[in-house]
């Protein structure tokens, strides 16, 4: 079994330190906890590389550094940001960062952040390789960039609670819901970014000039300022022209005393950006949910086409403009590295913001929310626009344009509308067509012919479905399958959609023709990052994915490093072409000691004949076909037996939990499964203790009632599941509570249940109550022998059926073990 460790420190000394001394590593060469100190303009700080690895015993020449995470930390874009600026912040640049939880290794070039599959020995690195392949002035960049990231990490935290506070003032004072509060705040946070921008010298964005005027003037100094964006360009374009702020004069007042602390254009663009997007995430979950696609799918699509300087980028079904958004954050990074004078570096940043990225949204709502957001992060929105993502935009947005397409078009509607349908092969003479089946034609029309390339997300059904297998057709006439990446179903559940769903990507054909699609890239990803409530959790295997396929596109060669990735022929135009049709993800079973089978096989299988010899006497002696007159019983209501008992805990996000479930029949307890906290959809869980009673609602009919035996503490149920603890010991616990649950069993009690629950309404699906069994009549023998004499049975039958159940285990775990090792399944 593995070992568990509980934190950074274990992890390094007992995962981290031996993995390094196997590669030949010497202690000696490592230092610990290394300051490094770093400014920016008046900020500085001082930051500590977790391991720094040198080339010798001098610690001169660094080779390796090593940021440690906790056991069940998430390795993040922002974790492998910082590993890799601690990298390029030391006084000689280390050539390779190192993030990992100790289950989970990343390993970096410090350069150009790519991806390592595993990280070299140490006879294989270059002693000084850095100064052998770099130019001081791209070392300079490299640190000017690591210093900026560093300062963003901790800045987009301060400006996420500032955007937060905010919002809760309008609502608190305004009764908003999230969406209108968020449009009210956003009008505000652009009067201030614009009075920074066009009146610096005068600021009139504080709170002692909006006091001063509104006193004198009876002016809302925030409410003109408004006004004066809608004539800015650059600004305008965000809001209809009648729009004012739809606050109380209070309630602006309040966001001003927030917003005037800071100095927005001081505030890089990274840090605003990412504060707002997160935000505008937040807030959109909750009532757009399906315009924002989470945050790690986003960056491993765009990443795995790596924009370039100059690369038209095209969404037509933008949303809230999450691609558009990391595409230019990428393409920004290329011009900031790149050796370009800075006349050029000015030139390419003008032309990725007013010629590379286009956008379209149906809805105004959305388009807006994607246009700010594109400000907010630096760029000028120019190519964002409200339309019809299946229709031109002349001079814009048309057809063979743009040499890279990313979307996510929205899934289930039906495109009904006539003169739509006949712009495209897979609509026209239909009366309807699924809108993402014709958003797959439109897109491939948008990038140019023989190298653009679109990466789609798609439902399953379009590359499973046999209805489908005419879309699938048209797919390969038009352009080659790179590559298929499916997902988990848990992705996008936390943005109210429940479809499973892959990632297409493409590349449109020079020419159309019959040919099939050969050496596809596939992937099953069974973990993107996110619960189904759209937590964050840990475990993202869209990193490894990322690596196996980019490493496939560049050099042709398959070395993957997640279990799940193929190459695949594909051999007709109309098969399947979802990934999860072509890898077996499915976990087999594993067995470990075939003698400790063997032995505890023979064992049960002895014991069956007892089992049956001591049935048989119970029968002959008729233990169970005994009657009893009623005057020898007492009768208790069940509250005068028990009391009501729960111990609730808190449930932690990434604590794995067994849920426990329970059987009709009076058959039990069963462990149901085990999830991690933040797979759960309870904030809390009861914590039953032996010898406890249980039973349930819903199920109750069924003869859902059990004692909690020791094998079962530990788990959990749900509020669903009421206990109790036995009070009232009339006669020996252990014994008293299987006769009461025997009782609880019976049909004459069960039918009793039925009849308290008939009639219950649609919502309560026939729950039989807590109230209804604390008034439950249980009769109890009066006399000690006698109840003796009934247990005797009930305590036999329950041994006996523990028993079987090991026979039955032990039959199954020998037919799983010849299972097996039976061949594999072969395909053709």
């Amino acid at each position: 079994m593995e070992k568990q460790y509980y934190n950074e420190e274990e992890i390094k000394i007992h995962v981290i330190l031996p993995w390094l001394q196997k590669l030949g590593y010497k202690m000696d060469c490592i230092e610990f906890e290394k300051t490094i100190k770093i400014n920016e303009g008046r900020k500085t700080k001082s930051i500590f590389a977790d391991i720094v690895i040198y080339s010798n015993s001098k610690l001169e020449t660094p080779l390796i550094v090593i940021d440690v995470k906790g056991p069940n930390e998430i390795l993040s874009k922002s974790g492998r940001d910082q590993v890799i600026s601690y990298a390029r912040l030391l006084p000689k640049i280390a050539p390779i960062a190192v993030l990992s939880n100790g289950k989970d290794f990343h390993v970096f070039q410090t350069l150009d952040k790519t991806r390592l599959k595993d990280l070299p020995k140490k006879n294989e690195l270059l002693n000084d390789f850095v100064s052998t392949v770099l130019s001081k002035n791209i070392q300079d960049a490299l640190r000017e960039e690591a210093t900026k990231e560093l300062f963003t990490i901790e800045d987009v935290d301060v400006f996420k609670d500032l955007l937060k506070k905010c919002h809760n003032i309008i609502r608190n004072n305004e009764g908003y819901d999230a969406i209108q509060a968020f449009d009210e705040m956003s009008k505000v946070l652009f009067a201030k970014m614009y009075e920074e921008q066009f009146n610096k010298g005068s600021n009139r964005f504080t709170t002692d000039i909006f006091d001063k005027t509104l006193a004198d003037l009876r002016v809302n100094i925030v409410q003109q300022q408004f006004q004066e964006i809608l004539k800015t360009k650059g600004f305008k374009e965000l809001f209809p022209p009648e729009t004012k702020i739809d606050l109380k004069d209070r309630t602006i007042r309040e966001l001003v005393r927030f917003f005037e602390k800071f100095d927005l254009t001081l505030t890089n663009f990274d840090v605003k950006g990412e504060a707002f997007e997160y935000f505008l995430g937040d807030t959109f979950t909750g009532g757009l949910g399906e315009y924002f696609t989470p945050r790690n799918v986003v960056e491993f699509v765009v990443e795995c086409f790596s924009p370039k300087i100059g690369d038209k980028i095209i969404d037509p079904f933008c949303g809230t403009g999450g691609f558009l958004i990391y595409a230019f954050e990428i393409v920004s990074e290329k011009i900031r590295l790149n050796e370009f004078s800075d006349d050029e570096k000015v030139r390419w940043k003008k032309v990725l913001s007013d010629e590379s990225l286009f956008g379209t949204d149906w809805k105004y709502r959305t388009a807006q929310a994607c246009k700010m957001n594109m400000i907010v992060h630096g760029d000028g929105n120019t190519g964002v626009l409200q339309a019809d993502g299946f229709k031109d935009v002349e001079g814009i947005i048309e057809e063979e344009k743009f040499n890279i397409c990313f979307t996510n078009p929205p899934f289930g509607a039906k495109e009904t509308d006539e003169k739509t349908l006949n712009l495209f092969e897979l609509g026209a003479g239909r009366k309807s067509q699924a809108r993402e089946i014709l958003a797959i034609e439109r897109c491939l029309k948008l990038v140019k012919k023989g190298k653009g390339l679109l990466a789609i997300i798609l439902p399953d059904g379009i590359l499973n479905g046999d209805r489908n297998s005419y879309v699938r057709e048209f797919i390969h006439r038009e352009a080659t399958i790179l590559g298929v990446v499916g997902l988990n179903k848990e992705t996008f559940e936390g943005y109210n959609a429940a479809v499973k769903t892959s990632i297409l990507f493409l590349r449109r054909k020079d020419e159309i023709d019959e040919s099939v699609s050969k050496n596809v890239f596939m992937a099953v990803c069974k973990n993107t990052g996110y619960s189904s409530k759209g937590d964050q959790i840990s475990g993202n295997q869209l990193p490894d994915i990322l690596f196996d396929f980019k490493n496939y596109l560049k050099s042709g060669r398959f070395e993957n490093i997640h279990k799940y990735s193929k190459i695949v022929d594909l051999k007709t135009s109309s098969e399947r072409i979802d990934a999860e049709r072509y890898i077996d993800y499915m976990e087999l079973p594993i067995i470990e000691n075939v003698e400790e089978i063997k032995r505890d096989s023979e064992y049960n299988f002895n014991d069956i004949i007892k089992i049956s010899n001591d049935i048989i006497s119970d029968i002959s002696n008729d233990s169970y076909l005994k009657s009893f007159n009623t005057k020898d019983f007492k009768f208790y209501k069940f509250h005068e037996l028990f009391s009501p008992i729960t111990d609730d805990k808190i449930l932690e996000k990434n604590v794995e939990y067994i849920q426990l479930g329970l059987h009709g029949k009076g058959r039990g307890l069963f462990k149901r499964e085990t999830n991690k906290g933040e797979e759960i959809g309870a904030n809390k869980l009861n914590f039953p203790k032996k010898d406890w009673l249980v039973f349930s609602r819903l199920f109750a009919k069924n003869g859902s009632f059990a004692i909690v035996y020791e094998e079962f503490e530990g788990g959990t149920l749900s509020n669903e599941f009421p206990t109790f603890t036995l009070y009232n010991e009339i006669y020996k616990k252990a014994s008293l509570l299987e006769y009461i649950i025997f009782y609880l069993t019976s049909p004459q009690a069960i039918n009793y249940v039925i009849r308290l629950t008939t009639g219950s309404t649609k919502e309560s699906r026939g729950r039989f109550k807590e109230n209804q069994l604390m008034d439950f009549i249980i009769p109890i023998p009066k006399n000690e022998k006698l109840f003796h004499e009934i247990c005797e049975p009930i305590l036999n039958r329950r041994q006996y059926i523990r028993n079987i159940n090991k026979v039955v285990d032990s039959l199954d775990n020998i037919s799983t073990y010849l299972q097996l090792n039976l061949p594999n399944i072969i395909e053709d």
